[in-house]
């Protein structure tokens, strides 16, 4: 039987789990602080010296590890997964406290950066769980939290083509997916969403079964048991359909607001095993269905992309389905917005120890699933989520008086949205917080 949503399982119970009463009161009390007032700063979040200190001592605490508050994390979510079919959508996310590097502990935790060889940096790599029915977040299969030495040899000295896949960091994407299917094995079906950087015939060969899937973008073009490319296959298949989507405006990227016209293509290939894996054990062969998505409004950057997933795809609805769950990929980016820049602006912590910024930051992790739901709701033209899946009884009961006193007297200034939903909340909340309406 699937079991209903409700606020709880948005809340961390860390009774038994942290060793010590004390803790683990202590603990609830600051993931309580963090999700009423985002922040990463403890004297921000403490009422007094007190609670300063107290925050302080538990972060510092060795006795507390990270795998402690991962495993209360991911066991919230093994009991809500039972019966769903799931999205879990990997990506990683840099931490750079080099700001700090003059008062931050060595050997703490931290290490080399993807842009420079300074180590004042960790990484995240979360499996973030969607309920494929409305894609709403439910929470996190697992976390995965490390840092490359500072000494650590480059790609030439490890001979890195010649590495097993369990010496490799992108061996990430394979451990957060199996750990992942242990937490969730009582679920209909995983299907795991991965950018480029999964693209990984380990991977294809590792993971999948009868109930878990791949869905990825292709990385580079592979060889077909039939001796062509893939991307030279794909790219010769009858258009299947096309569809219309309009693009925000996202200056990374150099991409400003326009209407793009998608062609879709589909087929199911064999793809080889690459040449320097081939005596190890990896089939010879895999079958994957390819998906072409590709823009044909006439544009200087125009959409390109090739989906590899392990679902059957026998028509353009299938297609396009699986489109719009790589799409959902945007909730992880959204996440790790919050997280670094407008929320929790970890990066500005004030914190001297990287194993305590670690604990901080996996507790704000779950500390903003309820800001990422309703950040969710806002963009969803169908308001998201139930509202009694997101806040309990007396909170509704609290969005409802200060609805009625926030609303203006004109129309503009009312609350227009569907009350039983999340977006409605996200409106009150937002004119709480100073948006003007």
């Amino acid at each position: 039987m699937i079991e209903t949503i409700n606020p709880q399982h948005f809340y961390p119970d860390y009774t038994g789990k942290l060793g010590d009463l004390r803790s683990e009161r202590r603990g609830m009390e600051l993931w309580g602080k963090l999700s009423e007032h985002p922040s990463s700063t403890i004297r921000q979040l403490a009422s007094n010296k007190a609670e300063q200190k107290a925050y302080y001592r538990f972060l510092n605490n060795d006795r507390i590890n990270e795998e402690d508050l991962i495993k209360e994390s991911s066991g919230r979510m093994s009991n809500l997964s039972k019966g769903r079919h799931l999205l879990c959508l990997q990506d990683t996310c840099e931490v750079n406290l080099s700001s700090h590097k003059g008062r931050l502990n060595e050997n703490s935790g931290l290490g080399q950066s993807d842009k420079s060889g300074t180590g004042h940096c960790f990484k995240l790599h979360p499996g973030l769980v969607l309920d494929i029915q409305g894609l709403n977040p439910l929470g996190f299969s697992h976390i995965k939290v490390f840092h490359r030495p500072e000494e650590k040899p480059d790609r030439i000295q490890r001979n890195y083509k010649r590495q097993p896949i369990i010496e490799k960091e992108s061996y990430k994407w394979i451990e957060v997916a199996q750990t992942s299917k242990a937490i969730l094995k009582e679920s209909a079906t995983v299907t795991f969403i991965e950018d480029r950087e999964g693209d990984i015939y380990e991977q294809f060969a590792m993971v999948p079964d009868e109930k878990t899937h791949l869905l990825i973008r292709s990385r580079a073009t592979r060889n077909l048991s039939n001796g062509n490319s893939l991307y030279k296959e794909i790219d010769s298949e009858p258009v299947a359909g096309t569809y219309s989507i309009e693009l925000s405006t996202d200056r990374r990227k150099n991409q400003y607001k326009r209407q793009a016209e998608i062609a879709l293509r589909f087929k199911t290939y064999e793809v080889m095993c690459p040449a320097n894996l081939k005596n190890k054990g990896y089939p010879e062969a895999i079958t994957l269905s390819c998906i072409s998505v590709k823009e044909i409004s006439k544009t200087s950057k125009p959409i390109n992309w090739k989906l590899l997933t392990t679902h059957k795809i026998e028509k353009y609805e299938d297609a396009l389905l699986m489109v719009e769950w790589y799409n959902a990929r945007w909730y992880i980016e959204q996440l790790f917005r919050v997280l670094k820049k407008q929320g929790f602006g970890i990066e500005e912590t004030e914190l001297e120890n990287g194993w305590a910024i670690r604990k901080l930051v996996i507790m704000q992790m779950t500390a903003l699933l309820k800001i990422l739901q309703m950040n969710i709701a806002y963009a969803d033209s169908e308001g998201g989520q139930p509202i009694e899946e997101v806040f309990d009884k007396d909170q509704i009961e609290v969005l409802e008086m200060m609805n009625t006193k926030l609303q203006g007297k004109s129309m503009k200034l009312q609350n227009h949205h569907n009350p039983q939903r999340t977006k409605w909340a996200a409106w009150v909340v937002g004119r709480i917080g100073g948006w003007k309406g």
